[in-house]
């Protein structure tokens, strides 16, 4: 009971006049009350200063954007850059995204020169491994199709699995590194023969 505050609800039905709020004359008379005790109290305060202490009043500082003028009663507060306008921050957002453009279209052009430079190598050692192939040709004689093909058997055993499969490959993985393994294998048997 007294450890929670009640809330007071307060519906107001304005039967008349949509757009206007009537008050009562005791809360304009509390209104007009507050303004004068601050005038009063600025009154009592400024007599108990010295007579070379002036008083200076609050002055709203010149309308530049159209603002509604203040009463000298109320405090103003300047503030030069309180928000940024649509313009101020479309044209920020159109910079970021420039440069971001900019920061990915300089990634772009280092991918498109690695992979370049990628490219060139491959075909030089593609080169070097043709004038390698047609310089032992004199001593040894190469026909791609007498050649065998190597894991074969694996090979057929992946093919069939994916034709029993097609929808469900990976239940052929394991026939696949079966078969990746053998080659592995058959590549290390032939560079250790050329060794």
């Amino acid at each position: 009971m007294g450890a929670d505050h009640s809330r007071r609800v307060l519906t107001i039905d304005n039967e008349e006049d949509i757009n206007v709020i009537k008050v009562s004359k005791s809360v304009v008379q509390r209104l007009t009350q507050k303004t004068s005790d601050t005038e009063s109290g600025k009154e009592v305060r400024s007599s108990t200063l010295t007579e070379s202490v002036v008083k200076k009043d609050v002055l709203p500082l010149p309308s530049q954007t159209g603002d509604i003028p203040v009463p000298s009663g109320y405090p103003v507060y300047y503030y030069p850059q309180l928000t940024l306008t649509a313009l101020e921050i479309q044209q920020q957002k159109e910079q970021e995204l420039l440069t971001q453009d900019q920061y990915w279209q300089k990634r772009l052009e280092n991918l498109e020169k690695n992979h370049l430079k990628i490219n060139r190598i491959i075909d030089e050692e593609y080169k070097k491994a043709v004038d390698e192939l047609y310089v032992n040709s004199d001593k040894k004689q190469v026909n791609i199709h007498d050649t065998v093909q190597p894991c074969l058997e694996t090979t057929d055993k992946v093919l069939k699995c994916y034709q029993d499969h097609p929808k469900e490959i990976l239940k052929c993985s394991n026939l696949v590194e079966e078969f990746s393994n053998c080659v592995d294998q058959r590549r290390a048997r032939l560079i250790a023969a050329r060794c």
